[in-house]
């Protein structure tokens, strides 16, 4: 066989073959695969058997494939290490009709079972000789709860079932059985000193029989456990009573082992102790094994108190809490006393709706089952409403019935909510992709008008969609807040001028929000790229000097921007409102709230924008929610339905979508009241104004859908549509028969439902 090691160089056991043995296994070939990939329940499994110190074995998968630890090897005898990673049904061909069985039922039940006296032939070197073992089996689950493999530990109960068997045999042949054991049996005299024992215990502890009789005995003693011994044998002389304590005696080699001492005293006729007559039982394996279930449940206890899931155990009948990690006090906002002191404390959390489904996966664990659910509560600490996820299963008992209830409990409110935040952030993002291609679409439509050529379009859709790159690109880069208007300025600018030297920028630092950044960018391209073909930038000593300040108006700062070109050479007056025109006289004051002219003089062009500095989002923001916009075209209603005679109010919050909104409705003869780019003003016109159909924007100044001016049309009895990115879900049943159109929506099909009303 080839071994490939492990890459993680587990597992680490210190000193132990089989730690070594399974780092180098070659598990690729066998059912379980590479043993990177193994689940964490099985490591842990394994490293458990690795540390203890009494045969041990892991039994995995439905192949059960074999791991066992260092003192399981003089158990194997000569199978070893051959048995490593092959399947216990073939390994033990010998035994299986007699454990067999029993791995079987507990890999079905999940419930505990023991071999009695397992009857074995270990070759241990020497003559081969009949051994006796009682093994211990239990379920290994993984982290579903399902049953994935066996836990085994075993002890070998030889000497007492040879015991036994002399037993059965007669007194003479049980008293030569216990000379042969490592146990011992002794007599003292009335006062405790030794004055016989059986050859045996002299050959278990070491010493000779001079050193043992009298009170020598105590010299084999563990220092630590002399004083114990000492003060248990004295108190038994003076109550007259049997002894019954354990302590550690040495044995050869320097060693030390665990005993168990039984004494009883025997009275003559009158009443008087004659002698003392006892037993020694080695018990060391029993000692390891209760240590090492001592350390096993400190670090249990350890890993309750670190974790941050709530670790818990409850009475199967009465729900009565035994144990409880401190993270439950975190999650449940109640004191583990509390929960401990009454077991109904917990159950009063629950919101009451979720009370009677969580009863019944209750009732399930408590039937066998492993149960994962989800369910509410109400913290007592800050009475905030909380998700809980509880992983429940069934802790058996000898006779395998379930006596315990476990269980893991977190807080998943978080990802609760996080999750629902995924739906938000996903509605959103629909809704701002389907805007922004209907401003690509409006854009597109736009360029061509005027257009002397394809070259000329594409040159001026192309500069139109790197703009609206940079702003994407600048607003990434300062995390949506916005943008220097410097920055802006001279971004635009200095790819269209001949030199540095040749445009002068003047004024303080400012921070535009990231709707101003999106306007003024596409605004700047514009001038910049007309200064290129007709102004400033057309010849070498044109300049260009751009120059802003801050203001006061109506109590709110203001900004204003001055665009002067100087020495264009001469041109004809222009014969046609351009797409920079519209941008900048048209957008600005719909989308900004403020004021813009262009004007071509004699030297160049020259701009004025004013508007209020205040927040606004851009379509182009790419973390939080925001609103979005779609952007029409030209409009051609030729054979579209007539709307003659119809008074249409058209509430948008996007200046493109808004104006080519009006221009179909207005092509198909339709009256337009607005456009309104808010619910204030749109509340204001119908204190005055009643249309008799309307097209409302869900999503009007950002913040998610808003339903204000939906509510007042169906209570005057006016019919409307709803123009949106959002999905159908987001709107309240009241409104669910409105008729939606998805944005962004042909403006034909527009004309089309209005038409249908």
């Amino acid at each position: 066989m080839v071994e490939a090691k492990t890459t993680d160089n587990w597992p680490t056991t210190p000193e132990s073959e089989m730690a070594a043995r399974i780092r180098d296994f070659d598990w690729s070939n066998t059912p379980l695969g590479s043993s990177a990939d193994w689940p964490q329940a099985l490591r842990a499994a394994v490293d458990l058997i690795l540390d203890a110190s009494f045969p041990s074995y892991v039994w995995w998968g439905p192949d059960l494939v074999q791991f066992y630890n260092d003192p399981a090897i003089d158990v194997n005898g000569s199978k070893h290490p051959g048995l490593l990673g092959t399947s216990a049904r073939t390994a033990w061909p010998d035994l299986w009709g007699i454990v067999g069985g029993i791995a079987e039922r507990v890999f079905t039940t999940g419930r505990p079972e023991r071999g009695e006296d397992v009857p074995m032939v270990p070759d241990r070197g020497g003559p081969k000789q009949t051994a006796w073992f009682t093994f211990s089996y239990s379920a290994l689950r993984n982290e579903t709860g399902t049953v994935a493999g066996l836990f085994i530990t075993g002890i070998e109960t030889t000497e007492l079932v040879r015991a036994q068997m002399a037993l059965r045999d007669s007194e003479e042949r049980h008293r030569l059985v216990i000379e042969s054991w490592a146990q011992a049996v002794w007599e003292t005299d009335a006062n405790g000193m030794v004055v016989a024992d059986s050859p045996s215990w002299r050959a278990y502890t070491g010493q000779s029989l001079q050193e043992w009789l009298g009170y020598g005995w105590l010299d084999a003693i563990h220092p630590d456990d002399r004083a114990y011994a000492e003060q248990q044998w004295r108190e038994a002389i003076a109550a007259r009573a049997p002894v019954n304590a354990d302590f550690r005696l040495r044995v050869p080699g320097n060693g030390w082992r665990w005993t168990n001492v039984r004494a009883a005293p025997r009275f003559g006729s009158e009443g008087h102790i004659e002698k003392w007559v006892g037993i020694n039982i080695d018990i060391d394996s029993h000692k390891r094994a209760e240590n090492e279930l001592r350390i096993s449940e400190e670090r249990f206890r350890e890993f309750g108190r670190a974790s941050s899931d709530g670790l818990w155990i409850r009475d199967a009948k009465t729900l009565k809490l035994q144990y409880a990690s401190d993270a439950m006090e975190v999650i449940y906002g109640l004191s583990n006393e509390a929960m401990t002191a009454d077991p109904m404390a917990w159950p009063a959390l629950i919101v009451p709706e979720d009370r009677d489904e969580t009863f019944g996966y209750i009732e399930r664990v408590k039937a066998g089952e492993s149960v994962v659910h989800e369910f509410r509560i109400q913290r007592p600490s800050d009475l905030q409403f909380r998700w809980i996820r509880s992983v429940g299963f069934p802790l058996f008992d000898e006779r395998g019935d379930v006596s315990r209830l476990a269980g893991i409990s977190s807080d998943i409110t978080e990802q609760k909510q996080l999750t629902e935040h995924q739906g938000i952030l996903l509605a959103e993002l629909q809704h701002r992709v389907r805007n922004i291609m209907g401003l690509i679409r409006s854009i597109g439509n736009r360029s061509a008008v005027g257009a002397s050529s394809v070259e000329d379009y594409r040159q001026a859709l192309e500069g139109r969609m790197l703009a609206l790159a940079r702003v994407q690109a600048l607003l990434t880069r300062e995390a949506n807040a916005g943008g220097s208007l410097r920055d802006i300025i001279e971004g635009e600018v200095q790819v269209q001028a001949y030199h540095p030297h040749q445009f002068n920028l003047i004024g303080p630092d400012i921070i535009l929000s990231p709707k101003a950044v999106e306007v003024l960018t596409l605004a700047f391209h514009e001038l910049a790229t007309n200064a290129l073909k007709y102004g400033a930038f057309s010849v070498p000593e044109g300049r260009l000097t751009v120059h802003w300040s801050q203001f006061e108006k109506r109590g709110s700062p203001w900004l204003v921007i001055d665009w002067v070109e100087e020495g264009r050479p001469p041109q004809p007056p222009p014969t046609r409102r351009g797409f920079g025109s519209e941008l900048i006289e048209a957008r600005i004051p719909y989308e900004l709230g403020g004021m813009g002219k262009v004007s071509i003089e004699s030297g160049g062009a020259r701009c004025r924008i004013e508007f209020p500095l205040q927040d606004a989002e851009s379509i182009l923001e790419t973390d939080a929610p925001m609103p979005l916009t779609t952007f029409g075209g030209t409009i051609d209603m030729t054979g579209a339905p007539n709307l003659t005679g119809r008074i249409i109010l058209v509430v948008e919050d996007d200046y493109y979508l808004a104006a080519d909104t009006v221009a179909a409705l207005r092509g198909a003869g339709a009256t337009v009241l607005g456009p309104c780019p808010s619910q204030e003003t749109t509340h204001d016109l119908l204190k005055t104004e009643l249309p008799t159909h309307a097209i409302l924007d869900l999503n009007l100044g950002g913040g998610g859908p808003k339903f204000d001016i939906a509510q007042l049309l169906k209570a005057r009895n006016v019919p409307f549509i709803f123009i949106t990115g959002y999905d159908p879900d987001v709107i309240p049943p009241e409104l669910a028969d409105v008729p939606r159109l998805q944005k962004p929506t042909p403006f034909r099909t527009i004309v089309e439902a209005i038409s249908q009303l």
